[in-house]
C-alpha cells in the first residue's frame, strides 16, 4: 500500500485511481479515521502519503466529493494531537495538512478553509508548545535553546512551515523566518 501511494503521489492518473480505491476501502476506527497501520506505524507517517493523495484524487476525478471526509478526519487528527503530543507527531501533521491543503482545491471554499484554518491553530500551537521564540533585531533567528529537541522533528516543522508561507497558507512575517530558522537546525 505504502508503495502504491508514493507512486501515485507523482504518478499517473491511473495510479491516482487506483491508490483511491486502496485508500477507499480502508477500514476506519470508531472516530471514522482510516486504520493506517498497513502504511506506517505512526498514523501521522502514513497520513503524510495517505492525505494528499486522497485529496489529490478527490480534486482531479472524485468531483471534490470527498473534502467533507478529508476535512473531518484531520480534524479528528488534530484532536488527538492536542491530546497526546509529541514534536514529531506534530511537525509530521504541520506537513500533512499544509501537503492535503495543497492538493485541495479553494472552489470548495468551507472545507478548503476550515483545513486552513486548522493548519493556522496547529501552528501556533506548535509554536507554543516548543516555546519557540525569534529574535527581531537586527535580524530575525530562533533565539530558543534547541539542544535538547528533536532536531529532525524541528527541520520537518520548519519545511512545513516555509512550504505553507510559500503557498499563501500561513503568514510569511510570522512564519516565514521561524521555518527557514528551523529548517537549519543541526544535528
Amino acid at each position: 500500500m505504502k508503495a502504491l501511494l508514493e507512486r501515485a503521489a507523482v504518478g499517473t492518473n491511473a495510479d491516482l485511481e487506483e491508490a483511491a480505491q486502496a485508500v477507499l476501502s480502508l477500514q476506519r476506527d470508531g472516530d471514522g479515521v482510516f486504520e493506517t497501520k498497513a502504511i506506517e506505524e505512526n498514523t501521522y507517517q502514513a497520513g503524510l502519503l495517505l492525505y494528499p493523495v486522497y485529496a489529490q484524487y478527490e480534486t482531479k476525478a472524485g468531483k471534490k466529493a470527498g473534502y467533507p471526509d478529508i476535512v473531518s478526519q484531520l480534524a479528528v487528527l488534530g484532536k488527538r494531537l492536542e491530546e497526546n503530543y509529541s514534536t514529531a507527531d506534530a511537525a509530521r501533521c504541520l506537513m500533512l495538512f499544509a501537503d492535503t491543503l495543497s492538493a485541495m482545491s479553494p472552489e470548495i471554499y468551507e472545507h478548503y478553509r476550515r483545513l486552513n484554518d486548522m493548519l493556522r491553530s496547529l501552528a501556533r500551537f506548535f509554536v507554543e508548545k516548543e516555546e519557540l521564540r525569534m529574535t527581531q533585531f537586527p535580524k530575525e533567528t530562533l533565539k530558543t535553546d534547541v539542544a535538547n529537541k528533536d532536531k529532525e522533528a524541528l527541520r520537518l516543522a520548519g519545511q512545513a512551515f516555509v512550504n505553507a508561507c510559500e503557498k499563501g497558507f500561513l503568514s510569511e512575517e510570522k512564519y516565514g523566518a521561524l521555518g527557514r530558522q528551523l529548517m537549519e537546525v543541526l544535528l
